[in-house]
């Protein structure tokens, strides 16, 4: 297994530029410097969990998104949340009823 600094520093990386945002944008977003995030992301820094949390709030994931190797390693349940955050309630209704339909059609197979 790799060095945990390694694994975030590659996730926030990931992350960030799926949020299409540089290093000195995520310096803001989380109110970091950037040589923080330059260390970061080099794998060079140990952040204090308040600097975590920050870091994870800019980039919209969830702390544990940044801890794994693999997104596959994301617990099935945190990835659901993470669909379903941001939508209204008919929205997230709507793709609960998707889900399950899809699971009692597979338990008829």
């Amino acid at each position: 297994m790799k060095d945990i600094k390694y694994i975030i520093a590659d996730n926030v990386k990931l992350y960030r530029k799926k949020e299409n945002l540089t290093q000195v944008e995520l310096a803001e977003r989380a109110e970091l410097s950037l040589d923080s995030i330059k260390r970061i992301e080099g794998g060079k820094h140990t952040m204090s969990l308040e600097n975590f949390l920050r870091v994870s709030d800019a980039l919209h994931v969830p702390l544990s998104y940044l801890l794994h190797e693999e997104k596959a390693d994301i617990p099935e349940a945190e990835q659901i949340m993470e669909i379903l955050e941001g939508r209204d309630s008919n929205q997230r209704g709507y793709l609960l009823h998707m889900l399950r339909e899809m699971a009692k059609g597979m338990d008829e197979l």
